[in-house]
């Protein structure tokens, strides 16, 4: 499977993020750049790696979200800021992280360009929560999210069409925004999803 999403993300291009107009055409256009790690386990059940930000941050309280952050200017890429915030945040060690390569850039509705990374993890790899940043860090099977289980429905316009993008939900969290995004992004693009955004699908637990 990890060779796969290597291969699949070196050839392969995403159109609906065009169609959403969330795509940028280079994390070098004139807005301020993040990046985050979308962090997979090695075994044989692939996990994702979320954290759930702290109510004390300045931005994206309470919200699931990947770890990352914004570029410092003695990052010299936005693949090393990558990895630099997510040992910051969840004590996440650079050298135990292979990047296989990057996602879509997107605008976040900050209006910040956002970069992600999918890098692979040893599966028993420690990792902590005591950043002031994070509150909680956890996993979520590669299995569940291709089921495309949907918490809901989170309707956008763009461009006179319309999208819904979905919400999951893992345990107690909730994985929507920008990090669905990311998400459904790396599953189509990756791993041949086929997740379509263009109708509202059944909602889990949902008649009918």
């Amino acid at each position: 499977m990890l060779k796969k999403i290597e291969n699949n993300l070196s050839r392969r291009e995403s159109t609906w993020l065009d169609q959403l107009s969330l795509k940028q055409s280079s994390p070098e256009a004139d807005l301020p750049k993040a990046a985050v790690l979308l962090a997979i386990t090695d075994e044989e059940s692939p996990e994702i790696i979320y954290t759930l930000r702290s109510s004390k941050v300045s931005s994206h309280q309470g919200e699931v979200s990947f770890p990352g952050g914004m570029k410092e200017d003695s990052d010299s890429s936005l693949s090393v800021t990558a990895l630099r915030e997510s040992e910051e945040e969840i004590g996440l060690p650079q050298d135990c992280v292979t990047i296989l390569g990057s996602l879509d850039t997107m605008v976040s509705r900050f209006n910040i360009s956002v970069t992600p990374f999918v890098g692979v993890i040893p599966k028993n790899v420690e990792l902590n929560v005591n950043s002031e940043e994070i509150e909680a860090c956890f996993r979520v099977p590669l299995s569940f999210l291709l089921e495309d289980k949907r918490y809901r429905n989170d309707k956008i316009n763009r461009n006179g069409e319309t999208f819904y993008m979905p919400a999951y939900k893992y345990s107690s969290y909730v994985i929507w925004g920008l990090t669905a995004m990311i998400t459904v992004n790396f599953l189509n693009r990756a791993l041949d999803a086929g997740i379509n955004m263009s109708v509202p699908s059944k909602i889990e637990g949902e008649e009918g």
